[in-house]
């Protein structure tokens, strides 16, 4: 009796295991937000941190999607400064901020706001997809930036502080897939400070 009570117990342990590793395999991993501390730390890093034309990207997958300038060929590398990129979703051919960057778009103006940033000044830049024309994608980019500016001064941001610019489809991050979703994003550089 003692040992089928064993098997049992054994043969239990093992399916509830195999039942938590199933569990493991099969759970959804869904993408991290930044977070104020890693924003802080993007946008006050030194300009050598980034001074190989490397971009911190901030939003979930776009770190594969960065892009890396070539090495300069003099001896001292040229000085580049902080930026992150963060997909802010708009309303459809809007520039309303979608409800779904709420959050994102707290975190960054708690960020912006924050005292370890407090001496930097940013741009903000709207990018657009590669769909459309460049003089409506140049315009676009402009009311999308002009209006992550709004929020961010609404929010606790010095307007002193920002500048809004929009690039069009001038500067894709994915130029291989123009009409992908990454290259709809906003690049806040740190410009002072």
């Amino acid at each position: 009796m003692q040992k089928t009570n064993l098997f049992r117990y054994v043969l239990g342990a093992a399916l509830l295991a195999s039942g938590f590793a199933v569990q493991a395999q099969q759970a959804p991993t869904t993408p991290q937000e930044p977070s104020v501390d890693s924003i802080i730390d993007s946008l006050k890093a030194d300009a050598t941190d980034t001074a190989q034309g490397q971009t911190r990207a901030l939003r979930p997958g776009a770190a594969s999607m960065a892009t890396s300038a070539p090495a300069p060929t003099v001896t001292k590398p040229a000085a580049k400064a902080a930026s992150i990129n963060m997909q802010i979703n708009f309303d459809f051919n809007s520039d309303r901020i979608s409800g779904t960057s709420e959050h994102t778009m707290a975190t960054l103006a708690k960020a912006l706001a924050s005292p370890q940033l407090e001496n930097r000044s940013f741009t903000v830049i709207g990018h657009t997809d590669g769909k459309g024309s460049a003089a409506y994608n140049k315009a676009l980019s402009d009311r999308r930036a002009a209006s992550v500016r709004r929020y961010l001064i609404d929010n606790g941001v010095s307007a002193s502080r920002l500048r809004a610019i929009g690039k069009g489809k001038s500067e894709l991050l994915n130029p291989s897939d123009p009409f992908a979703a990454e290259n709809r994003r906003v690049e806040v550089l740190a410009t002072g400070g």
